[in-house]
């Protein structure tokens, strides 16, 4: 009958084993943590879609009017944190139905290696696949958490790279390492080094807005040299004409800002600005009043000393006369900036969009020359962030960046950089953050750590009789060690395989959806991934060690009378 069957399909080692309960069926499970994979590969595709729309009018989010009215006003991230929960949520779901055929998979080199313990180790994996299943999905989130982040890390690091290599024309360029703000004497300092041919600068420009009433906008307002589109970036022209919007003194508007705008060519929005300029009338009134103080306080004097001097005190009279004369002269070597009195004056400026571009460096930025960012600021609200060298045609590059060096040494935060030390300082801000990244990983490998560990002593509890038999059949101390070690670093792989795959799956999708934003390389660190699985092993091989000092410990023959 059907416990027949069940007694002889029953492998030796379980059968050994009395305390062990056939487990319930996990093809449920299976099949629920498919359903919300699926639904969450659906929202990221709908979110791909969205951001495609957003990329380009003319792509519609789907055949749906419907949906693309509802959907649109709502962008990209709610999908994409949707679609993450539902897919890491369906593969903790699903990962008992993986454990089988994910042993099979993970076991043949072991049992193939390891004859005995190997085999020994696979069967068991599969034992407690809810057990397996729960211990590995520690591990698991926090992998795919690092590894998509790695992904999108990495990828931006391949798309600064690409755009200084493709579109930054320049030979140097210099930034402030402190507050960046480039000093006006730096600036001056850098165009008046020999060999210098042309320095562009790029100065932003505080507190604008576009439009008026409701309709008021905000954007990265920058003001540039004319030799920006031919010294430094060539532009991607979306439409109209870069370098001539610029020099002509019309607006220079990213494709993003205009999309979000409904701006084209040709249009004429209202730029407003701030200017700080001498209050003359506060001025004037701060310098009398300062002066009537002066006047007061040495009249004071004055009588005080008159009075000293009537009553017979020669000395103290002589005193406050000499208080007297000192305030007098503090007053004529006073610092006059001290006295002057601003005020903010806002400017309405009429400016016609003369060219849209796609650059990612300046797709949510509005660019326009010195002369129009005149009108509209000054420098109390203007100031330089970076500027862009080029040598002279013949320069000796190496001897010229040292001559920018020694110029720029006075200001102490002023950082000269060639194009190769720009790309590392870009990847060098991108490694920060992957050290961060690192940290987390640790973190969840000691979580993962103490999990496995757990599940082997409760596992070689339960297994002691098994254990002792095993041993007193011939099994050797090494190999009881060995199975243990297999068996954990199986679990330990199981949940960073996951967990690379749905993590780099993240990072892709993530990458896709945020090109128009400057993602514009996909670039997949196979090193880091790889570095992850043979850390997973060692991971296994270490948790694996107490369990079994646990388990050897027990003398044979009390480990084969436990019930």
């Amino acid at each position: 009958g059907a416990a027949a069957r069940r007694a002889a399909m029953a492998p030796p080692i379980q059968a050994m084993n009395e305390t062990v309960n056939p487990e319930k069926p996990v093809w449920p499970r299976g099949v629920a943590g498919v359903l919300m994979i699926a639904c969450g590969a659906l929202a990221w595709l709908f979110c791909w879609r969205i951001a495609l729309a957003k990329a380009d009018n003319t792509v519609p989010i789907s055949p749906w009017h419907w949906l693309n009215d509802w959907s649109t006003p709502l962008g990209t991230g709610w999908p994409l944190g949707v679609g993450a929960g539902l897919i890491v949520i369906g593969v903790i779901v699903l990962s008992p139905a993986l454990v089988g055929p994910a042993g099979a998979i993970l076991g043949w080199i072991p049992a193939h290696v390891f004859t005995v313990t190997g085999r020994l180790a696979t069967r068991n994996l599969s034992r407690g696949k809810r057990r397996t299943a729960n211990t590995a999905a520690a591990l698991f989130v926090g992998v795919a958490i690092v590894s998509c982040l790695s992904v999108v890390a990495s990828s931006a690091k391949a798309s600064v790279t690409g755009i200084v290599d493709s579109g930054l024309t320049s030979d140097f360029s210099a930034m402030s390492v402190a507050n960046g703000r480039i000093p006006d004497d730096a600036v001056k300092a850098i165009e008046n080094t020999q060999g210098v041919g042309s320095v562009s600068r790029s100065r932003m420009l505080l507190g604008v807005t576009y439009g008026s009433g409701s309709d008021k906008t905000t954007a990265m307002t920058f003001a540039e040299q004319p030799s920006l589109f031919t010294n430094v970036f060539a532009p991607v022209t979306n439409s109209g004409d870069a370098d001539k919007a610029l020099r002509g003194g019309e607006l220079v508007v990213g494709i993003t800002v205009a999309k979000d705008n409904g701006w084209k060519v040709g249009d004429t929005v209202t730029v407003n600005g701030r200017q700080v300029v001498v209050d003359k009338e506060a001025t004037a009134k701060a310098q009398a009043d300062y002066q009537q103080q002066v006047q007061s306080k040495v009249a004071a004097l004055q009588a005080e000393a008159q009075r000293l001097m009537a009553a017979g005190d020669a000395a103290g009279a002589q005193s406050k006369i000499d208080e007297a004369k000192q305030a007098g002269e503090d007053a004529q070597h006073v610092d006059p900036s001290t006295l002057v009195k601003t005020k903010t004056l806002d400017t309405h400026v009429k400016a016609r969009i003369g060219a849209i571009i796609e650059n990612s460096v300046y797709r949510s930025m509005v660019l326009m020359n010195d002369a129009l960012a005149g009108r509209i600021a000054n420098d109390y609200t203007m100031f330089t962030i970076m500027l862009f060298v080029n040598a002279k045609d013949g320069e000796d590059l190496a001897a010229l960046k040292k001559r920018l060096v020694d110029a720029v040494k006075p200001y102490y935060v002023v950082n000269v950089q060639d194009r190769e030390e720009f790309k590392s300082t870009m990847s060098s801000m991108v490694d920060q953050i992957l050290i961060i990244l690192y940290a987390l990983l640790a973190l969840s490998i000691v979580i993962a750590v103490f999990g496995i560990v757990n599940t082997l002593a409760l596992s070689v509890s339960e297994r002691t009789r098994e254990l002792g038999l095993l041993r007193a059949i011939g099994t050797s101390n090494g190999q009881v060690r060995g199975m243990l070690a297999i068996e954990a670093s199986m679990i330990a792989v199981l949940g960073t395989l996951i967990g690379v795959v749905v993590g780099t799956a993240a990072g892709v999708v993530i990458r896709q959806v945020y090109e128009s934003n400057g993602l514009e390389r996909l670039s997949i660190p196979w090193g880091q991934l790889g570095a992850f699985l043979l850390c997973s092993i060692v991971v296994g091989v270490v948790a694996a060690l107490p369990p079994a000092r646990r388990a050897l410990k027990v003398p044979v023959l009390d480990a084969v009378a436990t019930d």
